[in-house]
């Protein structure tokens, strides 16, 4: 392996930098106690925000990604971050800021529901398009999980699980941060976050800018001599800001707001002179929090997501024989898609008893969305959904069951049930399952998409309908916790494309005759080695098929694996990490071209971090991502060739060997 002039420079340089600070880290274990400062106190969360701890206690599955661990190991986006959480496929397109492939519980992308403080930013122009691409990993507070099937309390889309991002949380005292990172693909990073509190009024305040030219996306011998723009950048500013009044335990008003400008590189092999997505987006919430008693407890929350985006594309023109004469051919100038998403959230729990506790909640979604690029028309939708609840917690032993009735307004209502539960105390064995059904929608490009490269739209489909069983063993005693657990479903109407029909040779869009399968299991065991090493193992196998067939279902990797180290010395003065993910066979027919596999693949992320005063305020961090500098495809794509218009298939290529350092200064 050979380790390029700049990315050896600057590790000599960041090498030297922690070098001098070797003489007070010397006195880390003596100074231990010393070093330990009063801690942040976070406000305790309210109806909504302890949700998931919920589910958790009534037989869901729920990984907490924490923001101090993704803080220290250094990630620039959300989709990074995502790495560090056991079970979770996830995998970037083209390095940070872009679209990523997503499975969770044997599910497809389209079937894994994100938000960000509790509000759904899925597209619903295309499910299969994460909504990762603009968030960065500085504001993070905390990453909460949910696998198996949510689909009450979450709706559409929550088939294989939930993935909440919470971002930076109330304090009742005032902290902040400045950080200023540079990677070795040309890239400049700045964020920062201040937050605080007067009297009962609490403010947190956060800022980002990440840009980078970027690295060459495909492999030089897959790209055309008319692919002129060969590296894929982006330049991302997030600024959001929130706000409480909390005169009591019992009531609390907040809001939120978050802004993000964009422009991402959309990655080409062919015909690219200039090709981006410049994106401006927007996110806010208004929410009261009513505990008027200890029995009973309410919230009301209405949310606004605008997500507006203008597609350029430049192409230098070709003549008759497929040679570029010189001259650019503008096909798309500022075309507009995007979507607005606004709706209203209430919910209650009344607690009849001591052991039985009631919910009832209601949710109202109002969307409107068009493409100008692939020529999907100004659409909106409406969906009213009332859903309830009934829980018995009796110590030991908790059970919950639970109905919700989904209105959209385009006639295709669906009832929806969950039933759950969780045998074991805190501390020592347990055993915990859920059994229910989901249901996803087809979105906008589903419905009615005419793309001049690819698949066709169907605006006869119908929604999906899956029956999902998930539950797991475990044991949990003081840093050890360990649960072997399974999964299955059974989905029927899935949304997939089929290139049999001769009318449609580039894809048309279909719900799948026979029913589709999800099985598999999961072994996942966290362990405190020692007094400063920390491990997290984890193994997923999956079986996805449809019923008759032997073929995994595209883009569902078969097995993935996970070894995250942690390391910190006991003062808190230095640690460091290492993170290797591997993902087994991986399929796909990029264009009707053919099914190909794409996994089979090892990388390895290491990370080291330490703070050069006593008083832990200045730090400078360090990531080699990529650290073995694999060469492998995130995902393939249909290009054609030049001269002869051949089509043929190429491969996304991963992030190559990459240096990270940043140094941040808090107070």
């Amino acid at each position: 392996m050979r380790i390029s002039g700049r990315v050896a420079l600057m590790a000599s340089a960041a090498g030297l930098a922690l070098a001098a600070a070797g003489p007070a880290l010397a006195q880390d274990a003596q100074e231990a106690a010393q070093d330990e400062g009063e801690p942040i106190i976070v406000l305790g969360d309210k109806l909504e925000e302890s949700t998931p701890e919920e589910l958790e206690k009534y037989g869901s599955r729920l990984e907490i990604v924490e923001g101090e661990a993704i803080d220290k190991a250094g990630y620039e986006d959300a989709a990074g971050a995502l790495t560090l959480v056991p079970g979770l496929f996830i995998s970037p397109k083209s390095g940070a800021f872009d679209y990523v492939q997503a499975s969770l519980t044997g599910s497809r992308t389209s079937e894994v529901l994100f938000l960000v403080d509790g509000v759904r930013i899925n597209n619903r122009l295309y499910a299969s398009t994460s909504p990762l691409d603009t968030l960065p990993a500085s504001m993070i507070e905390r990453v909460e999980v949910l696998k198996g099937g949510q689909g009450l309390y979450y709706g559409t889309q929550a088939v294989g699980g939930i993935v909440n991002i919470v971002t930076r949380g109330f304090t009742s005292r005032s902290d902040g941060k400045v950080e200023v990172g540079y990677d070795t693909n040309e890239g400049y990073h700045l964020n920062g976050y201040a937050r605080g509190s007067v009297g009962d009024h609490y403010f947190v305040g956060y800022i980002s800018h990440d840009q980078a030219e970027g690295f060459q996306p495909f492999r030089d011998a897959d790209m055309q001599p008319s692919a002129l723009d060969r590296k894929r950048g982006y330049r991302v500013t997030t600024l959001g800001g929130k706000y409480a009044f909390e005169p009591s335990d019992a009531f609390r008003l907040s809001a939120s707001y978050q802004h993000t400008d964009a422009r991402l590189d959309f990655a080409k092999a062919e015909d690219n002179v200039a090709n981006w997505n410049q994106r401006n987006e927007e996110v806010a919430s208004l929410k009261i929090d009513w505990t008027p008693s200890d029995r009973f407890g309410l919230y009301i929350k209405g949310y606004w997501h605008d997500w507006d985006s203008t597609y350029l594309d430049l192409q230098p023109t070709l003549n008759a024989g497929g040679e570029m004469t010189g001259g650019v051919t503008s096909i798309n100038d500022g075309e507009i898609w995007g979507f607005e998403d606004r709706g209203v959230n209430v919910l209650g729990e009344y607690k009849a008893t001591d052991q039985i506790a009631l919910v009832a909640g209601y949710d109202f979604q109002k969307y409107n969305g068009r493409d100008d690029v692939f020529l999907i028309a100004p659409s909106k939708e409406e969906v009213h959904a009332p859903f309830a609840q009934v829980k018995f917690d009796a110590g030991a032993l908790s059970l919950a069951a639970g109905v919700r009735h989904n209105m959209p307004s385009d006639g295709q209502s669906k009832t929806v049930w969950n039933v759950s539960g969780r045998f074991g105390q805190n501390e020592g064995a347990y055993v915990r399952g859920q059994v229910g059904t989901s249901f996803r929608l087809p979105d906008a490009y589903e419905l009615y998409v005419i793309d001049p490269c690819c698949e066709r739209g169907n605006p006869n489909l119908v929604g999906e309908e899956s029956f999902n069983v998930e539950g797991g063993l475990g044991f949990r005693r003081g840093p050890f916790s360990a649960e072997v657990m399974g999964f299955h479903r059974k989905v029927d109407n899935l949304i997939s494309v089929t290139y049999d029909l001769p009318e449609y040779p580039d894809g048309f869009i279909i719900n799948t005759p026979d029913a589709v399968k999800m099985w598999g299991g999961e072994a996942v065991a966290t362990v405190q080695l020692s007094r400063v090493l920390s491990a997290t193992v984890d193994y997923t196998h999956t079986v996805a098929k449809t019923e008759g067939s032997d073929l995994q279902l595209n883009n569902i990797p078969r097995d993935q694996a996970k070894l995250i180290l942690a390391a910190q010395a006991p003062s808190g003065r230095f640690g460091g990490g290492a993170t290797l993910n591997y993902v087994g066979n991986l399929y796909t027919n990029p264009g009707g071209l053919g099914r190909t596999n794409y996994g089979d693949r090892a990388v390895l992320d290491l990370s080291a971090w330490a703070f050069l005063d006593r008083d832990l305020h200045q730090r400078i961090g360090l990531r080699l991502e990529n650290a073995f500098d694999a060469d492998y495809d995130t995902n393939l794509t249909r290009v054609r060739q030049d001269v002869t218009n051949t089509p043929y298939i190429a491969g996304f290529r991963g992030t190559p060997m990459t240096l990270h350092v940043t140094f941040s200064i808090t107070g």
